[in-house]
């Protein structure tokens, strides 16, 4: 398999469906971004920031200038906030929402997300000291997404608790299972 990901016209096919992902993430952002004040604005659209930092990410690595820390940080943020949106669109299913077309794409391209993000763990040369700073970046984002009421709007007020807990939840798993991974390789 790490010889088929690392192919220059499958990582090109990649970063061309990613590049679509988040122009198309950045649209559907559109509404929270222009109600939310200033910087905080950077905060808001998680998913197109993930598949956006994992494009630029394809692109070091085609261009021979891979940058190991940006390929952590996206593979983190696609794992974490493909995961977080399956659980948030399964959840408005299971409580009876409207599971629309909409809500069955967005499932799947998000779990599409943290596939790829677990694609290419193996493909980066990492220490934990880019763990740490990862991990605190992680957290800020949280923090920042859940105090300051600017994460991604849910489908339903009910889905406060899961959000909230999944995405903190999310957080740690991440970085455990990515600093067990490096302990063992």
């Amino acid at each position: 398999m790490r010889k088929k990901i690392t192919k220059p016209f499958f990582l090109f096919i990649l970063l061309c469906i990613n590049l679509i992902g988040s122009i198309y993430g950045f649209y559907w952002y559109r509404q929270q971004i222009v109600e939310t004040p200033g910087i905080l604005k950077i905060f808001v659209p998680d998913s197109p920031t993930a598949s956006l930092l994992f494009t630029l990410a394809l692109l070091m690595i085609l261009i021979k200038k891979p940058r190991p820390f940006l390929m952590l940080m996206a593979c983190a943020w696609l794992i974490k906030y493909g995961l977080w949106a399956v659980i948030i669109n399964i959840h408005f299913l299971l409580i009876g929402g409207n599971y629309t077309f909409t809500n069955f794409h967005l499932t799947l391209s998000h779990l599409g997300m943290a596939v790829e993000g677990f694609l290419f763990i193996d493909e980066i040369d990492f220490n934990k000291n880019y763990m740490l700073t990862l991990t605190l970046l992680m957290l800020i984002s949280d923090v920042v997404d859940y105090s300051l009421g600017i994460h991604p709007w849910l489908f339903a007020q009910s889905q406060w608790k899961i959000a909230i807990v999944s995405i903190f939840l999310l957080t740690i798993f991440i970085s455990l299972c990515f600093l067990s991974y490096k302990n063992q390789h």
